[in-house]
């Protein structure tokens, strides 16, 4: 469920970004309407102080009456006192300065005063008086908001990009408060002025308890973020206290609603206190920048955050002077306004910021409103005198030609003449495109080139070369590196880079492919940004950023990242972004296919390889296995193996022993393939050395054990049957090392012989030697028998039947008048028709002695 709504979201953010934004915007233009037109404070260039003339009773005295203002005009000096105004009573500042501001501006209030001793009523002029610091935040909140959005919409994953959004948002909030009617203040509202109150005081508490965390924050990760801001304590402080400071705030302020003066007075307090503490934030972000500007290593980086910097700056100083400098060289802000005026400079910050966004494309901003439009508008001219162009050449002609043919010679005029000024058209439009962005625009060249050659190099070092080449020098980058992934290692491993200290970068994938599965369901130009880096490669993400990388694009192919590109800072000195990415996207895209190319040649030429080797290997293999069969007197010999692969675990051996003798060895070396060939090779040298006239088939047996135990891994074994022929006595010596039985068929009747005995190289001598039985064994005239291994007898079908000894004695039987050659070829067709489709499962090995 959440990561569908995940997805959602995903899908639909920028959508949302921009309804959200709509009506905060609308929002920050009615604060200003209200700040203008609403909410302005009628002015009578005085103060009026509540003072105690009694016990009992209070007054309004006349106070900083300016000179040659308008009160003074009227005969008001300090020290008279205010009795009514257009004949009300007045009992408080408040109640007054409410009456006031009902009288339009321009327009004249009676007052009626108490003038030594005397009552006199005097007509005093009204002006208007704005309230510049309201104004200020909700000129500030607009532009911020305006310029967030932008910021924003660029990137909508961007940690950096949202905050600045977010300080345009609580600005609109803060400027909301403008919008409270000021009878609240004077404790005159009515019903419907309450729901007012509480809908826009709550957005301007909400505003003011959070602007200083988030102006703070900010500062603290922007241009680069400082180490403990990724910290989880610093997390929860920054949420917890904003959240404690709201609540607090509106139990507070609930007393304003309800004419609570205890919670009026608390609540002034704490607003007090909040101003103190939005100073300092101010000031502690001001610090913090620059800081971080002289974190910053080139010229190109900081030329952005120096005009950032003056900004700010010029707003610290103006947030000074407005409330310290000018109340001290000023009576009142009633009194001198244009002292307090300045207080609207601070709208230059997001000015400031604007221009460096779209100038220098700070914050991943790539595309320029101004530029943009220009160049969409150019665009959209070409396109007209084209089309136009061709139109009324095509119609010129034909009207010249005759009104017959006009539409075919419109038509011919109209694709000469597309043909020829495509080129004009295509060459006006990279002129346009060069102008507009330059950097963009030579590196588009220079990626479109590389595309195009990458596809004609061959092997995996040339493509390498090529992408450094072209990324390094062609598009100078300092910071650049080129990993591709190890299966052996589980890591991508750096094969190229520039400028990077570790000489064996390697990136775990932890979460790789998640974050690019989610992405890609959204945007198919693939950018990991340092704001990932954590999420992705937590292992490596400190590394990468001590390192410069600012973006890594994967290779991908097939959905599989193949390998990761690292770029530091671009030439100008700014982030790769906005179509930046799309074109290093296009050309990581275009490299993955090569490399995977490049891969899959090498891989098959390997394979190729490896084929031909063993072919070569099974060759020699069956060179090593007898090729003339021994002539012996009285016998009719043949023999062959056949691997399951092109080489095989099996061995079969016919050793003359003097003239009417022959040993017969059968073996199998356990597993298959190239492995248990090997084993094979140092058996079969082995048996050759220790076959002799004098010695025996369990002599034999008992000494190979002996020497192979120590040759063979643990989990490696050989069964083996060798056999002792006498033809002149007519008797053979069989002797059997776990091998499978010898099965003899002769006078209408099948043996099988399965004499005890371990196999080779499972136990060293002793027990080995202890369980070996030979058995002397009477060859019969016209007998025939079969030496074989298990790969014969357990041969299966496709469903999983095996041949069975049974099947192979039944065959030697009916087979028998025949010779020992056409046994053999019948036990292979016969073997072969019972498998039918089923593949080879093992080696085969068979060697058939008839009896003359």
């Amino acid at each position: 469920m959440i990561n569908d709504l995940k997805k959602l979201w995903l899908r639909i953010r920028e959508k949302a970004i921009i309804g959200i934004t709509i009506p905060l915007a609308i929002l920050s233009l009615v604060s200003i309407y209200y700040v203008l037109e609403v909410n302005v404070t009628s002015n009578d260039e005085c103060l009026w102080m509540h003072k105690r003339i009694s016990p009992d009773s209070t007054a309004i005295v006349f106070d900083h009456v300016k000179v040659e203002g308008v009160t003074w005009n009227a005969g008001i000096r300090n020290g008279d006192y205010l009795l009514a105004i257009n004949n009300t009573e007045v009992t408080s500042p408040y109640q007054a300065q409410n009456l006031l501001n009902s009288v339009p501006a321009g327009e004249y209030a009676e007052y009626t005063i108490l003038k030594d001793g005397e009552i006199v009523k005097t007509r005093v002029y009204i002006k208007k008086l704005v309230n510049f610091g309201m104004l200020a935040v909700s000129l500030q909140a607009f532009i911020w908001l305006l310029i967030g959005l932008i910021v924003l919409l660029a990137k909508p994953d961007g940690v950096v990009q949202r905050y600045f959004y977010l300080i345009g948002v609580i600005n609109v909030l803060v400027g909301a408060g403008s919008i409270v009617p000021q009878s609240f203040f004077f404790g005159t509202s009515t019903e419907k002025e309450l729901h007012l109150i509480a809908i826009f005081g709550s957005l301007r508490l909400l505003g003011v308890s959070a602007i200083s965390f988030v102006l703070i924050h900010f500062f603290w990760i922007f241009p680069k973020p400082f180490r403990f801001t990724e910290k989880n304590y610093y997390k929860i402080i920054m949420v917890t206290l904003p959240a404690i400071i709201f609540i607090s705030l509106m139990y507070l302020f609930g007393g304003f609603y309800y004419g609570n003066t205890s919670d009026i007075a608390a609540g002034s307090k704490a607003m007090n206190h909040l101003a103190v503490f939005f100073t300092a934030a101010n000031f502690i972000a001001w610090i913090s920048l620059i800081i971080n500007y002289f974190r910053l290593k080139t010229k190109e980086e900081r030329k952005p955050i120096f005009i950032i910097l003056v900004a700010v700056t010029l707003g610290i100083v103006v947030g000074f002077y407005t409330s310290k400098i000018a109340p001290a060289i000023s009576d009142t802000i009633f009194n001198s306004p244009e002292y307090y005026a300045p207080i609207v400079l601070i709208v230059i910050i997001p000015v400031a910021f604007a221009y460096s966004v779209f100038k220098y494309q700070l914050m991943d901003v790539s595309v320029v409103i101004k530029k943009t439009i220009l160049y969409g508008a150019a665009m959209l001219t070409i396109a007209a005198i084209y089309f136009l162009t061709v139109y009324l050449l095509g119609q010129s002609i034909g009207i010249a030609i005759g009104t017959e043919y006009q539409g075919i010679i419109a038509g011919i005029a109209f694709i000469v003449f597309a043909i020829i000024f495509q080129s004009t058209k295509d060459r006006f439009q990279d002129f346009i495109t060069e102008k507009m962005y330059p950097e963009q625009f030579a590196y588009q060249k220079v990626l479109i080139e590389f595309s195009n050659d990458i596809a004609t190099v061959v092997g995996k070092d040339n493509i390498l070369d090529l992408m450094t080449k072209t990324f390094v020098d062609a598009l100078r980058i300092n910071k650049f590196g080129i990993l591709l992934w190890s299966n052996e290692k589980g890591s991508f491993e750096l094969v190229r880079k520039k400028g990077l200290s570790e000489l064996e970068l390697r990136i775990a994938a932890t979460n790789i492919d998640e974050f690019l599965s989610s992405w890609s369901k959204v945007n198919r130009k693939i950018a990991i940004e340092e704001q990932h880096f954590e999420q992705i490669f937590p292992a490596d993400s400190d590394r990468l950023k001590e390192e410069g990388i600012h973006t890594v694009i994967p290779m991908q192919v097939n959905n599989m990242v193949v390998g990761l590109l690292l770029f530091g800072l671009k030439y100008s000195g700014m982030k790769f972004a906005g179509k930046d990415i799309e074109l290093l996207y296009a050309a990581a895209s275009q490299t993955g296919i090569s490399l995977e190319n490049a891969r899959l040649y090498q891989s098959e030429t390997e394979k190729l390889n490896i084929v031909r080797d063993l072919d070569i290997a099974r060759r020699i293999q069956q060179s090593l296995l007898p090729q003339c069969i021994p002539e012996i007197n009285g016998l009719d010999i043949c023999g062959e193996m056949k691997p399951a692969m092109q080489v095989g675990g099996d061995y079969f051996d016919l050793i003359p022993a003097g003239k009417n003798k022959i040993f017969i060895i059968v073996g199998d070396v356990s597993g298959k393939g190239l492995s248990a060939s090997l084993y094979v090779s140092k058996l079969q040298t082995m048996v050759q050395v220790a076959c002799t006239e004098d010695r025996t088939p369990k002599e034999i047996l008992s000494d190979l054990n002996k020497k192979f135990y120590n040759l063979l891994e643990r989990s490696w074994f050989a069964t083996m049957t060798i056999a002792l022929i006498d033809s002149e006595k007519k008797i053979m010596k069989y002797c059997r090392a776990g091998h499978v039985p010898l099965i003899a068929a002769g006078n209408g009747a099948i043996t099988s012989f399965r004499t005890k005995g371990l196999a080779i190289g499972i136990e060293k001598g002793t027990l080995f030697d202890n369980t070996l039985v030979e058995e002397t064994i009477p060859l019969e005239d016209g007998g025939v028998y079969a030496f074989f291994s298990d790969g014969i007898t357990e041969a299966m079908n496709i469903n999983n039947e095996d041949f069975g000894e049974d099947r192979l004695s039944h065959l030697l039987m009916n087979n028998r008048a025949k010779t020992s050659s056409q046994i053999l070829n019948s036990v292979w067709e016969s073997v072969s028709r019972f498998r039918g489709s089923a593949p080879q499962n093992d080696d085969m090995t068979l060697v058939v002695v008839t009896v003359k």
